[in-house]
């Protein structure tokens, strides 16, 4: 039977380094020295002479290509393009926050458009997904001296209980839709620096594939977005901007911080971890075309008698959002929108974002969505409570899809 390979055997393989004895090197020059001969050769009248011969060049160029492919694979420079590029969902998309078969959906980037490298750090664009609630790119992140073994806790450190390594970092960001109504998406709110009120990914997850090489993914949420806008969606075809200013990763090395109590004036000491810094800029800008269609939306408009309900409820790909309904005054702070799947079970929450919840894995094609005071989930209803959500949510409804 043929041997199958995952990508990560597949990459152990083509990374293999063979030992170059002094009798292989013999070979080479010798297999060197034949193709010279033989091109040097004036008989090449005879078709038939030459088809033998042109078996051999080509049987000693292939040897030659197999040994130095072999060595070439091992170039760290190398190994950051082969095989990765464009295939990194697939290879880690499950070893995130905020999981999803973001393969199926792909959109491969250009890498030459999508790549730069700053003082030996190279951050390249690999592919995109889009739902209608939130933005998935997959980068490789490949430094020349290699990043420290601190930041790979998921292979170094026992007690980590992760299945994903974590890169901070600073970026900013920013969307144009001026190719849309103008009226509906006014351009004064969506040039906001992402400080005045625009959702901004803080975090790239992923895995460390060699000592030089990093696979990550960042979500990028729109459900914040929609509602700066006041609207329900986004335009379907739009332009991304994001840079990242810089990212890190904490050392196990610590320095102590002095820490004094603001009301007794009592001075403590604490050990916080020292990070390391790659500043860039790494800058992108991409033309995004939303996945309107595979979005499914039900509209429930439905309260309780103190005016706590459900409007919306919007189901991608990747996630699931409730949007509330509160009484004229209320707090949005102060409920939980929980949802459960069809056994029951409490879905994760999707990228950070408490209340947009993950599909992946999951039976959705029923769901169990409930509103609940803040305190009495916290309380009451979270972990192995999940059970009594029933019995404590202020509004509560079944949804097929």
């Amino acid at each position: 039977m043929k041997d199958e390979f995952i990508d990560s055997q597949l990459h152990e393989i083509l990374h293999f380094t063979p030992d170059i004895s002094s009798a292989v090197q013999k070979k080479i020059n010798n297999a060197y020295a034949q193709i010279k001969e033989m091109g040097n050769e004036s008989d090449r009248s005879n078709i038939l002479r030459c088809k033998p011969r042109i078996s051999i060049y080509l049987g000693l160029a292939a040897s030659i290509v197999l040994v130095l492919g072999l060595i070439g694979f091992n170039n760290p420079v190398m190994a950051a393009k082969i095989p990765f590029i464009g295939r990194i969902f697939n290879e880690i998309e499950t070893h995130v926050g905020y999981p999803g078969n973001f393969s199926e959906n792909a959109i491969v980037m250009n890498s030459d458009s999508y790549s730069q490298t700053v003082d030996g750090v190279t951050i390249t664009l690999s592919e995109a997904s889009y739902t209608k609630m939130a933005l998935y790119y997959s980068l490789e992140l490949y430094c020349e001296e290699g990043f420290p073994e601190d930041f790979n806790r998921v292979k170094n450190m026992e007690e980590y209980i992760l299945p994903y390594d974590i890169l901070n970092m600073h970026s900013t960001q920013s969307f144009d839709f001026t190719q849309a109504d103008p009226e509906k998406y006014p351009a004064k709110l969506i040039s906001q620096p992402i400080d005045e009120g625009l959702p901004i990914p803080t975090s790239i997850e992923g895995n460390y594939i060699n000592s030089n090489t990093f696979l990550g993914i960042i979500r990028v949420d729109l459900s914040i977005v929609m509602d700066i806008l006041a609207v329900n969606e986004l335009p379907p075809e739009f332009i991304y901007s994001f840079t990242i200013d810089k990212f890190w990763g904490e050392l196990n090395e610590f320095k102590d911080i002095k820490i004094t109590h603001p009301d007794t004036g009592e001075v403590s000491i604490i050990k916080d971890a020292i990070n390391k810094y790659y500043e860039g800029p790494w800058s992108f800008t991409v033309p995004v075309t939303l996945d309107q269609a595979s979005a499914q939306t039900i509209e429930i408009n439905e309260t309780n008698s103190d005016g706590v309900g459900i409007s919306t409820v919007t189901k991608t790909n990747y996630e699931i959002n409730a949007e509330i309904i509160l009484p004229e005054g209320a707090d949005r702070a102060d409920y939980i929108v929980a949802i459960t799947d069809a056994d029951g079970k409490i879905l994760n929450s999707q990228g950070g974002y408490a209340q947009i919840y993950s599909t992946y894995g999951r039976n959705t094609d029923t769901v169990y969505i409930y509103v609940v005071d803040y305190y009495t989930y916290m309380d009451e209803c979270k972990a192995e409570n999940v059970y009594l959500l029933p019995e404590k949510a202020l509004f509560q409804t079944k949804l097929e899809w």
